[in-house]
């Protein structure tokens, strides 16, 4: 063979794969839209897929404003959740590469924690130990207030943390929480003056050209970006409906506090599979991308569409059927985000939703679709109408007990022992905060914790009201009264609020 000939087979050839591959990638879009049809409860996804050092593939489906006919773009900004933890993961262990602490200080030497009156149980706890989620150690009103909450000032969170923390009694194995992230920000405050949002604007927002990303909830508005509402669609038209939890700067935390569109999240990935390198700039160095992706812990698990069999900082480490893979899920009230990629052979996705309850079994479904087919692991779309089907028997079974649910609740009625008016009023917790019960212009009970509002329904209690604080999800709050009738507090979620007013 000529040495022309010889260049001419691999012009074929490489004309042969790029032909190959748009089909595969023609099929995703066929496999998306066919199952966007199919599925009203997903308002839209967004998606990108990355090969090497280029995005492949970049679209969005849907709508970010159901009522309003807004279609969702590749601009539009996405709550990411707990997706964010691969962000303050890399940006601890860049300040660990600048030298402000190092990875294995234990945290009793740092603010607030240093000036506690009793540190034992904070004792052989390290910075990479909080990021790892290899603490030993859990506080629930601290994460409840960081992400759910809101109400409160640092001098509260400090309190909880100091007085409310206690031991998970598994010897410092790997335990799933937010609870190391939200102790990182306080030192990061109270040790260095320094805010975790600001940080990752500079180092990470800005160099990688993520323009409609922020920490701060507040900033699609401020800057009039177009923000995917949350929304749940779990009722009775299975249609997105408006979460009753809505997040606001308050409950951005560092364990899931960050917007951002399809396009920067594209341009996080690319970083991230090119050791630190974005459009043949370095903007980490590649030790830093190193340190953040090793595994730091052991952690067996099935996550979605993959096996879990380690934890870095902030990304699972495990594995997409034969192929190793890091990845990291995020989900809360009308969202639900996945990123991932393959290591060897470097092809990575980013997939978000703007639901909650059926947006995660979705952004698997089309995920795993996504990398089977370039994998070369299936060849059309019937082939995946096993995992599809069950997908749609899931949601099925989901709805059906929804509705049965609701028809029962319907049926109840009211176990209250005085009229609603009687039970107006704020009730307090020293470490979970407030409860407010009040009447609306209809006259029916509304309660709201925090970023959480929600009608209440007839509990079959005496003396207690239903209320659905997360969507799907409720729970009863339960009156105590004294020995006259006077209101003296409530209890919701295992806490007694006292009545103040």
């Amino acid at each position: 063979m000529t040495y022309r000939n010889y260049i001419f087979c691999l012009f074929i050839l490489f004309i042969s794969q790029i032909g190959a591959q748009n089909s595969k990638l023609d099929s995703i879009h066929k496999f998306i839209k066919f199952n966007m049809s199919q599925f009203k409860e997903i308002p839209s996804i967004a998606i990108a897929i990355v090969k090497d050092d280029n995005v492949i593939f970049k679209k969005v489906y849907g709508y970010s404003d159901v009522r309003n006919g807004i279609m969702s773009t590749t601009s539009t900004s996405y709550y990411i959740a707990s997706t964010t933890k691969s962000f303050v993961g890399l940006l601890i262990a860049q300040l660990a590469d600048e030298m402000l602490f190092d990875l294995n200080d234990e945290i009793t030497k740092f603010s607030p924690i240093k000036n506690f009156k009793n540190q034992a149980i904070f004792k052989g706890v390290t910075i990479k130990d909080l990021i790892s989620h290899t603490s030993g150690i859990g506080n629930d009103y601290l994460t409840w207030r960081y992400s759910s909450e809101g109400e409160y000032t640092t001098k509260d969170l400090i309190n909880a943390l100091e007085h409310k923390t206690y031991s998970l009694n598994n010897y410092k194995n790997f335990r799933y929480n937010n609870f190391g992230y939200n102790v990182i920000d306080l030192i990061l405050s109270e040790e260095f003056n320094l805010n975790w949002k600001k940080l990752l604007d500079k180092k990470v927002f800005k160099p990688l050209n993520m323009k409609h990303t922020s920490a701060y909830l507040s900033d699609a508005e401020n800057n009039n970006w177009n923000y995917a509402l949350p929304y749940v669609s779990v009722n009775a038209n299975r249609e997105p409906h408006l979460t009753t939890t809505q997040k606001n700067d308050a409950t951005f935390h560092a364990a899931g506090g960050i917007i951002s569109s399809i396009d920067d999240m594209a341009n996080w990935l690319l970083m991230n599979m090119n050791q630190g390198k974005f459009k043949g700039r370095k903007v980490f160095n590649e030790n830093v991308i190193t340190k953040a992706h090793a595994k730091a812990t052991e952690g067996n698990g099935n996550f979605g569409m993959f096996n879990a069999n380690g934890y870095s900082l902030g990304w699972t480490n495990g594995s997409f059927g034969k192929h190793e893979a890091v990845f990291h899920y995020g989900g809360f009230d009308g969202a639900a985000s996945m990123i991932s990629w393959l290591l060897k052979d470097n092809l990575g996705l980013v997939i978000i939703v703007n639901e909650s309850h059926f947006g995660k079994g979705f952004s698997d479904l089309v995920g795993s679709f996504a990398y089977d087919i370039l994998l070369g692991n299936v060849k059309s779309i019937e082939d995946y109408n096993t995992k599809t089907n069950a997908f749609k028997e899931k949601v099925e079974s989901k709805q059906g007990f929804d509705k049965w649910d609701e028809n029962n609740r319907a049926k109840l009625s009211w176990n209250l022992k005085y009229n609603f008016k009687n039970y107006i009023g704020t009730y307090v917790h020293p470490y979970a905060g407030k409860l407010h019960i009040k009447l609306n212009e209809k006259g029916d009970i509304i309660a709201n914790i925090g970023i959480s509002t929600a009608k209440a329904s007839p509990s079959q209690n005496d003396d207690a009201m239903r209320v659905e604080f997360r969507d799907g999800r409720g729970h009863n709050i339960q009156f105590v009264r004294g020995k006259r009738g006077e209101m003296v507090a409530a209890i919701f979620g295992g806490d007694v609020y006292y009545f103040v007013e």
